[in-house]
């Protein structure tokens, strides 16, 4: 039983870094640390998401004084400002493709960074297109030996380097430290919808037709996309967040792939309002979490049973509290904002793609000409200089829209 309750803690916390409501304003405790991000505080209240953030929110203020201490460029790549109150949490989902006309198949990668504001309880999504050039990855595999790797995607980092460089990459490309960091396969997302969830309810802008697309080494048909509120089961949700929209058809910045996930969420969110008292869904929930874990199909840089085992008194009774509540009234944060770092034809820019930015910039007209860029398929920062101190000249413009979410 014991066990169990870990994970049913487990997964109320990473379903809650997405799903959020706003309560009314309370007492609060700090929870201290001699960190680039001064003191995290955590509101006091019968919440049983600020019963599951308090340790997290320690282990960040520990991991952040240990980064300052041990990484002399940590405080460089962090934006003091931009961090206070927050603690943020990297998700990184990983699966295959089909991207016409040039590729086939292929292996991509996206970066989703959840920033809960401690202060006003609610959380900001920060998204990056995987079509990113990332200098540090180029020059880890520099130092592996591969100095002719040419511009390489932001989405290789974790092939790449791990945790550490997924790290790195992202600390650079925002300002936010990443307090904790979570990868899983797409299949872990067609689960929890198929066996937790039991299918989700999207209301979809517009009709849409989509291409075809991999999942587990099975290539599916193409399909299409009604208008409308709609139960979409796991495989309809991998086509929906990832697939191209065919290419003849409309695609506007409310089709755009960040868009679509965006509504998945939504639509997650309100499943959880509806499921929150009914324990088979939770019974549901950590048996697959469990599943997943044993699988290596979430992996991840923290430990939650440690982080989460001396607080399991605490939310336990606000868990059984709430379920007792007929409609109870929720403790979960809003997504305040979400911004989407790709051209700002398709989000809400800070990069651009190759050919463009080549026109005003030197640096990339001239790796253009050497054969840098093996496809043109590849977007950069404004004014970018990948030879130069990543922070400042390569990422400024990133850091910039990112800057926003203050």
């Amino acid at each position: 039983m014991r066990a169990m309750q870990r994970f049913l803690i487990l997964i109320l916390a990473a379903l809650s870094f997405v799903a959020c409501r706003t309560n009314d304003a309370t007492p609060t405790r700090t929870i201290s640390a001699s960190s680039p991000t001064e003191a995290i505080t955590i509101p006091q209240s019968d919440s049983l998401f600020d019963a599951l953030i308090a340790p997290f929110a320690a282990e960040a203020n520990k991991r952040r004084t240990d980064a300052v201490k041990n990484d002399p460029e940590y405080s460089k790549r962090v934006d003091k400002d931009l961090n206070l109150g927050r603690i943020n949490f990297l998700l990184y989902g990983y699966g295959e493709t089909h991207e016409p006309p040039n590729t086939e198949k292929a292996l991509i990668g996206s970066h989703t960074i959840i920033s809960y504001d401690t202060r006003t309880r609610t959380a900001d999504l920060v998204s990056l297109t995987h079509d990113i050039r990332a200098p540090e990855i180029e020059r880890e595999l520099a130092k592996q030996g591969n100095a002719k790797s040419g511009a390489v995607r932001i989405d290789q980092a974790y092939n790449v380097g791990g945790f550490k460089l997924m790290r790195q990459t992202l600390e650079n490309a925002t300002g936010l430290s990443i307090d904790f960091e979570i990868t899983f396969r797409d299949s872990v997302m067609q689960g929890v919808i198929d066996n937790v969830f039991q299918g989700v309810e999207v209301d979809v802008p517009r009709a849409f037709e989509v291409n075809a697309f991999y999942l587990d080494g099975v290539k599916y048909d193409a399909g299409k996309f009604s208008a409308g509120k709609q139960k979409l089961n796991g495989k309809q949700v991998i086509q929906f967040i990832k697939t191209v929209p065919v290419s003849d058809g409309y695609y506007g910045k409310d089709l755009e792939h960040n868009a679509r996930k965006h509504l998945i969420f939504q639509g997650l969110l309100n499943a959880i309002d509806t499921n929150y008292s009914d324990k088979w869904f939770w019974a549901r929930a950590s048996a697959f979490v469990a599943s997943q874990l044993a699988t290596g199909n979430i992996v991840y840089d923290f430990d939650p049973v440690a982080l989460m085992v001396n607080n399991i008194d605490n939310a336990t009774p606000l868990l059984a509290k709430l379920a007792s509540q007929e409609n109870n009234p929720g403790t979960m944060p809003k997504i305040r904002r979400t911004i989407y770092i790709v051209d700002p034809a398709h989000g809400d820019g800070g990069v651009q793609w190759v050919t463009s930015n080549a026109a005003a910039n030197p640096i990339t007209q001239k790796d253009l000409d050497a054969g840098v860029y093996r496809t043109i398929d590849l977007e950069v920062p404004l004014n970018a200089n990948p030879y130069g101190d990543l922070v400042t000249e390569y990422w400024a413009s990133v850091r910039a829209v990112v800057k926003q979410i203050q």
